[in-house]
């Protein structure tokens, strides 16, 4: 590799003219900024004490020093501390050839490590709404990274299909449902049960206004209001095997699974594994009360018959594991939940919950309570914390019902892409079922895009207007790119290897480019990052448009001409498969 020769003779020249031991560590190598000119830069300053010379000096001695002993390397030129090296048409156009004859360049690596990824998990009283798009998009997103990175990812949710959040929506359609299902309602299962959920609160908001209007506050008017107890009691119930409860329980969380099953196949979204905290949450109250008797100090019971963790030692808090009434909460499910996956999967290297940063201190504690438990392969544990989505109007609230709708959204952009589409009017000789297909490719590209291309950690604002548009730094013009590039293939017909006696500024930029894409899907894997991915499709696809625009390709002649195909191909492979890392499909035209 190019860069280990760079370091190589550059620790060479150190040794034999100053006879100065350099290490690896010292040598900065990255790409030369496009402002100027090189194809890499190194950076001098480290070496100018024992140089005893100017910066500039100094890079000019090392840069010489290259010129003569690596063979690639045809020019340099130094600016203050920094030495950009220019490397020649040959050696380029060589990587090019070398990268177009490997199939297995852009496939993914051998199977590394076995990773359980966690996206999604919805309640099951609801139907999906944006803040579940980004959730998906960005765990399914990382699952597929991770699996190029060469690991062995199972990809899997906890649905969370029991408590309280769930009882609202049983007993609001209970009182006020009138026996309505899907099917009598034409209502996806899911937006159903929803609507009762919203039922639920309009409802309690009424009866902890009368209460209040008789003399109680506001907190014990919410605690002492019916519909308050009836949930309770219907949550025990529950928990206690009730026949009736149960039934109406299985009854609706069929409907909502129903739905949820359509929303994840339009989303281009799988799972390999599913958990339900219907089975989960015995094995965390199992593992808790087991934690009590052995009469640890970490755990204890109140004498309400409450069950805790104490962490305040370690800088948290004391946190309910059981409630008095013996009903467990999320925390409880989320430790039997854990341990159940190693239970599955005994050669699980990591776990990465892919949850809101909302969530941050739940997960602070529950792998605190994982170690204080025993488990050895708790420091494995980890949160792919990210930003919550905004709304120009605020935050979403799914019981009051302010949620933009993941139905309603996929099936809004997809209609903005087919009126984009109809209007630039490109769509002859293609079948209503082709137009369709693509109209639906472009859609949820858009939207995966506009979700995936901020960085995880960000919290970010969602811009109905702006999501749906399909110009500038867009996943449709990446896609339209990798359209562009077929179609330059297609009108081209066969052609050959070929390596230039010189090549274009705008081909070096773009063939420097892709030779990137295995180091950045590295980091992105690395980092949990998708938002790198989308950058580089981004990067990738204006620099082919700026070498479309500059260089003349279908009418260059010998080997100008087949190198610049054999760039085409690899840019049209290259925006595939990155893309292919965001869950996003590429169409062979627009």
């Amino acid at each position: 590799m190019i860069l280990q020769q760079i370091a190589e003779a550059t620790l060479a020249f150190l040794k034999q003219e100053y006879d100065f031991e350099a290490s690896n560590s010292q040598i900065q190598l990255d790409q030369t900024r496009k402002e100027f000119e090189g194809d890499y830069t190194l950076v001098v300053f480290p070496f100018v004490k024992v140089m005893r010379t100017a910066p500039e000096q100094a890079g000019k001695a090392i840069g010489a020093y290259l010129e003569e002993h690596v063979e690639a390397v045809t020019g340099f030129n130094v600016i203050k501390g920094f030495l950009n090296i220019s490397l020649s048409a040959d050696y380029w156009s060589g990587e090019l050839m070398e990268r177009a004859a490997d199939k297995g360049w852009l496939g993914a690596k051998e199977s590394k490590e076995v990773i359980l990824v966690e996206y999604s998990s919805p309640n099951t009283n609801k139907p999906l709404h944006l803040g579940h798009l980004r959730n998906n998009f960005l765990g399914h997103s990382v699952s597929l990274i991770k699996a190029f990175d060469g690991h062995e990812v199972v990809k899997t949710q906890i649905i969370n299909d029991r408590g309280v959040h769930i009882c609202k929506s049983m007993l609001a359609w209970k009182k006020f449902g009138e026996g309505e299902t899907p099917e009598s309602s034409g209502l996806k299962g899911d937006k159903l049960v929803g609507k009762y959920y919203v039922k639920y609160d309009q409802e309690l908001k009424a009866e902890i206004a009368q209460l209040m209007e008789k003399g109680a506050d506001e907190e014990v008017a919410k605690k002492n209001a019916p519909l308050t107890q009836e949930v309770q009691q219907m949550l025990v119930k529950w928990e206690q095997g009730d026949a009736e409860t149960r039934k109406l329980w299985e009854t609706m969380n069929t409907w909502v699974y129903d739905g949820f099953a359509k929303t994840y196949d339009r989303m281009g979204v799988e799972f390999d594994k599913l958990y339900y905290e219907s089975d989960t949450y015995t094995t965390g109250k199992d593992i808790v009360l087991k934690a009590l008797e052995k009469g640890s100090d970490d755990f204890y019971q109140k004498e309400d018959g409450s069950v805790w963790a104490d962490l305040v030692a370690d800088g948290l808090d004391q946190k309910l594991l059981m409630r008095a009434d013996g009903t467990t909460v999320y925390m409880t499910q989320d430790i039997g939940t854990a341990v159940m996956r190693y239970e599955d999967y005994p050669l699980l290297s990591q776990v990465i919950y892919t949850v809101g940063d909302e969530q941050d201190y739940h997960f602070k504690v529950l792998f605190l309570i994982l170690e204080k438990l025993g488990y050895e392969w708790a420091p494995a544990c980890r949160h792919l914390s990210y930003g919550m989505v905004d709304l120009p109007s605020g935050k979403m609230k799914s019981r009051e019902g302010t949620v933009v709708d993941a139905d309603d959204l996929m099936q809004d952009v997809v209609m903005a892409a087919k009126a984009s589409s109809e209007e630039k009017g490109k769509l002859e000789g293609m079948s209503d079922e082709e137009q369709e297909e693509l109209f639906e490719m472009l859609g949820i590209g858009a939207l995966k895009f506009f979700l995936l291309r901020v960085d995880p950690k960000k919290r970010m604002m969602f811009d109905p207007v702006e999501s749906v548009s399909l110009n500038g730094d867009t996943g449709p013009f990446v896609q339209y790119t990798h359209a562009r590039c077929r179609a330059v293939l297609r009108k081209a017909g066969e052609y050959t290897s070929g390596k230039p006696a010189s090549l274009d500024p705008k081909e070096r930029l773009l063939l420097r480019a892709l030779m990137q894409f295995r180091s950045v899907a590295a980091e992105a894997s690395e980092q949990m990052s998708p938002a790198l991915i989308s950058s580089y499709c981004l990067e990738v696809a204006k620099l082919y448009n700026q070498f479309y625009h500059d260089v003349n390709i279908l009418k260059a002649e010998g080997e100008e001409r087949n190198f610049r195909l054999t760039l085409t191909a690899l840019t049209a492979e290259t925006i595939r498969v990155a893309m292919s890392l965001l869950g996003i499909k590429v169409p062979e035209r627009m």
